[in-house]
């Protein structure tokens, strides 16, 4: 795992540019595409996505979500990123999943960065909680998280972003729902984050056996 620096000062501008991008600027997002051209097959199942560099792997359909983009990337393959909706009544619960590549920040460092460009997207944004978060059989998994207030469109909203640390990648959850309908969209993220849990973004390059 690469040794992760806490933040003393400056982020480079880099690492701070490729996370502040919620849609890279090369991004594609195609909606109902069929037949599905796929750059990141193999499948692991019909409908999947594979992100090739990490093998990180996203469902058609997964926890009663369903994925809202068939591909969004910057074909860098540091920085792949894929939406989920889910319907409840009326309503709709957003999550966007990225997975990073981060060679200086940890957990907490990731967080704090994308903080100010989150609570920037609404009015009247206002910190709920923030901390350490567990991942529930993942000890291994170091994560951060906030949860948040805000207003968009004149509606009260919630939305939260989670990042956790794998080592040599980074990934971030970022979920966003009407205030309404807190207890429900709650119920349904973690079950969610429990249908991707038992995964684990792996570096290529130390899966090459040595002689």
């Amino acid at each position: 795992m690469l040794t992760k620096l806490k933040m003393a000062g400056l982020i480079p501008a880099a690492a701070l540019a490729l996370i502040l991008t919620s849609s890279p600027a090369a991004a594609e997002c195609v909606i109902g595409s069929a037949p599905l051209f796929d750059p990141f097959a193999p499948y692991k199942e019909p409908g999947s996505i594979i992100h090739k560099e990490s093998g990180f792997i996203f469902p058609a359909a997964i926890a009663g979500f369903r994925r809202q983009c068939e591909m969004t990337t910057d074909f860098s393959g540091n920085n792949f990123e894929i939406g989920y909706l889910r319907d409840f009544e009326s309503h709709e619960i957003e999550i966007r999943i990225a997975i990073i590549h981060l060679e200086e920040l940890n957990a907490q460092d990731h967080y704090q960065i994308v903080k100010p460009d989150l609570l920037s997207q609404y009015s009247s944004a206002a910190v709920v909680s923030e901390g350490d978060y567990f991942v529930s059989g993942r000890p291994d998994i170091t994560a951060y998280q906030g949860i948040f207030d805000g207003d968009k469109d004149t509606v009260p909203w919630h939305f939260s972003v989670t990042a956790l640390d794998y080592g040599y990648w980074d990934a971030r959850l970022t979920a966003s729902y009407p205030q309404e309908i807190d207890t429900a969209a709650q119920e349904a993220i973690m079950e969610l984050i429990a249908a991707f849990q038992w995964q684990t973004p792996v570096d290529l390059a130390t899966e090459v056996a040595v002689p």
